[in-house]
């Protein structure tokens, strides 16, 4: 795995001060190990959950114990190292008449610069309860909450206000289109819209003491109206340099580093097409954490190129997955993340053990709450997640009009006579003498392949025998795989016309997941 910087930025800052001010760099005794400090880029970070902030308020009949056990009891005392809280979002105010939620800091923040009573209460109770469990807790801010673009009206205070802040009007006859949900959001060109935030940010991080801040720039990734993106690269990257200096003074005035972690689409391509240049950011040490994409598309293997661009500058990088999911999942998801060198899981939308997403939608998890409960203590370590059954499905991108431009094309389907590779990412080394798995197996879904007619099967480049080939239903087939087909991390499998195929052009592969079990 990626170890950590051999000096920290604010390590240095100390060496420096104390050369200019003591008249040499002190010496440490070489038998003392280095101690890498709890406020540290680089200190363990096996798990991040990122609460959204929107449990159910503290109240006369609701005690602070009920608040806290409804999502963050659960997360204390297992891998989880640093706890996320959201407390910045704009697509609601309280116009909504609704109680405030955690959540809605910000848009309640307005206009006496401070947190009302219940949700100051509400502040005060996780930061508490993080210090008393050991847990680095930061503050998290969606930087273009949109949710509010298929509300029936908007209700966040300066949206109301200053309708010409935003990125367009209400695009309904356009189903399908960016815009039915980028119209809401904040057009960042606007210097009122980058000091609305910096005010914020100024006020609320010194108010409050968090270990860190984070800009949840996937909540939502669209900045500028279509086609500026490119030419405000650099009006976004003073942004950052701004919010980076408002926390280092902040650090200053404490006497510790007030850390900038900093969440972004999949990729830097992603991230570049709405308006945000990461590496220029990495460059100029802007930030401390990288959590690396939506979680939408967690299986690809897409994730690899801002892991080791981070790592190439020395941040620790922390892939995200989008939603608790069924145990097996999430291991499997972890386990791919780990082959990746990240430096931890990041789990967003971290509504507790008891719910998740399955199909783009939530539903009620079947398996054990226990069961649920215990992969928060498998999750964080490789060696937790050795000889346990994994599934690594074949990621095939997103569908999600709230994604704007990151929505990648998906893999499926793929044609048999067109013999294209298709990307498969598995996390464990199967063969590893000591997590030697009692069976790979390969399932295929297809279309329009006929009974009677076959398929065959190549694994990095080598032929599965047909012997080892099954048809499982009308559309489906399996493939028993030996260990050395398959390697760490990417793999690539093709999937061709075979035994009394006609090769026809209707024939395709919609599916393929691996399933490894112990």
């Amino acid at each position: 795995m990626h170890g950590p910087r051999t000096f920290s930025h604010w390590w240095t800052l100390a060496a420096l001060a104390c050369l200019a001010g003591c008249g040499g760099v002190p010496q440490q005794d070489p038998a003392t190990p280095t101690k890498v400090p709890s406020h540290s880029p680089d200190r363990q970070r096996r798990i991040i959950v990122n609460d959204d902030g929107e449990a159910e308020p503290i109240s006369k009949g609701r005690s602070v114990e009920a608040y806290l056990a409804q999502r963050f009891r659960d997360a204390v005392g297992s891998q989880v190292d640093s706890y996320f809280i959201c407390v910045g979002s704009t697509d609601r105010g309280p116009a909504t008449g609704k109680n405030a939620r955690l959540q809605d800091t910000q848009n309640r923040w307005y206009p006496a610069m401070k947190a009302p009573p219940e949700i100051d209460r509400m502040t005060r109770a996780y930061l508490e309860a993080a210090k008393e469990a050991g847990m680095e807790i930061f503050a998290s801010m969606r930087m273009n909450d949109i949710h509010d673009a298929w509300a029936p009206r908007l209700t966040y205070p300066l949206k109301m206000a200053r309708p010409d802040l935003l990125l367009g009007a209400r695009t309904d006859h356009a189903p399908d289109a960016v815009m039915r949900a980028f119209w809401s959001g904040f057009d960042y060109a606007k210097e009122e819209v980058r000091q609305h935030f910096l005010d914020f940010i100024r006020t609320y991080c010194r108010q409050y003491d968090y270990d860190g801040l984070e800009l949840d720039y996937f909540r939502h990734p669209l900045f500028f109206k279509l086609g500026e993106a490119r030419k405000h690269l650099d009006t976004m990257t003073a942004f950052v340099r701004r919010v980076r200096g408002i926390l280092r003074e902040i650090g200053r005035e404490r006497g510790r580093p007030y850390l900038l972690a900093i969440r972004v689409p999949d990729t830097p391509a992603m991230a570049l097409r709405t308006g945000l240049d990461v590496e220029q950011w990495m460059k100029e040490n802007l930030l401390d954490l990288l959590i690396v994409g939506g979680g939408y598309m967690p299986y690809a293997g897409r994730l690899q190129t801002l892991v080791d661009l981070a790592h190439r500058y020395g941040i620790p990088a922390y892939p995200c997955i989008n939603h608790f999911r069924e145990p097996v999942a999430m291991r499997s998801l972890a386990s791919n993340f780990w082959s990746m060198d990240a430096d931890g899981v990041y789990l967003f939308n971290y509504f507790g053990v008891g719910s998740g997403m399955e199909g783009g939608r939530m539903v009620p998890q079947v398996s054990d709450p226990a069961e649920r409960r215990k992969v928060l203590s498998q999750m964080g370590d490789p060696a937790s997640l050795q000889g346990l059954g994994k599934q690594f499905p074949a990621d095939n991108g997103a569908s999600i009009f709230y994604a704007g431009f990151t929505n990648p094309s998906g893999q499926f389907p793929v044609r048999l006579v067109e013999a294209r590779a298709i990307e498969l990412v598995v996390g464990d080394d199967v063969g590893e003498a000591d997590q030697t798995p009692s069976q790979l197996l390969l399932n295929i879904s297809v279309e329009d392949v006929p009974s009677g007619e076959g398929i065959a099967v190549e694994v990095n480049g080598a032929r599965v025998p047909y012997a080892a080939l099954e048809r499982t239903g009308e559309a489906s087939f399996a493939a028993r795989l030996q260990q050395e087909f398959l390697k760490q991390g990417l793999n690539e499998v093709v999937v061709l016309p075979g035994p009394n195929s006609t090769g026809r052009l209707a024939s395709r592969v919609t599916g393929l997941e691996l399933e490894v079990s112990y």
